[in-house]
């Protein structure tokens, strides 16, 4: 894979963000998303990852320059073995759904034909122990 065009640029709040659930299933989705947006652009672009943090919840958000989603790729991106890759096996996507909503959170897409994708990953704030 050709990298040397890719720049990350990393947005975080100056607050922590803290979750209840398993690191490891948070890390796997974050990872995914990322490496999506990477091989969306074949390795040369920007990706722009944004923490938003609220009241209750956090989004961490995934913006990649790529050539973005026809709308019916977009209805069934998070479906199991639904690949627009020439070789992948749909789980990922479909991976990351399962997880994030097992956290009680929500994964979304938004996408523009030739103008990027967005991933969006809402999870709820841990609640603080007194």
């Amino acid at each position: 894979a050709h990298f040397e065009g890719l720049s990350i640029t990393y947005c975080p709040v100056e607050q922590p963000c803290a979750i209840s659930g398993d690191p490891s299933q948070i890390k796997q989705v974050f990872m995914n998303l990322g490496i999506n947006g990477v091989e969306a652009m074949n390795g040369n672009g920007p990706i722009e990852i944004t923490l938003v943090k609220a009241p209750g919840w956090f989004e961490v958000r995934f913006d990649d320059a790529g050539p973005g989603m026809k709308p019916d790729q977009v209805a069934h991106i998070f479906e199991p073995f639904y690949t627009t890759k020439e070789s992948g096996v749909g789980m990922g996507l479909a991976i990351c759904l399962r997880i994030v909503t097992a956290h009680d959170g929500t994964i979304r897409v938004t996408s523009r034909e030739g103008g990027g994708t967005r991933m969006v990953v809402r999870l709820p704030a841990a609640k603080r122990e007194e």
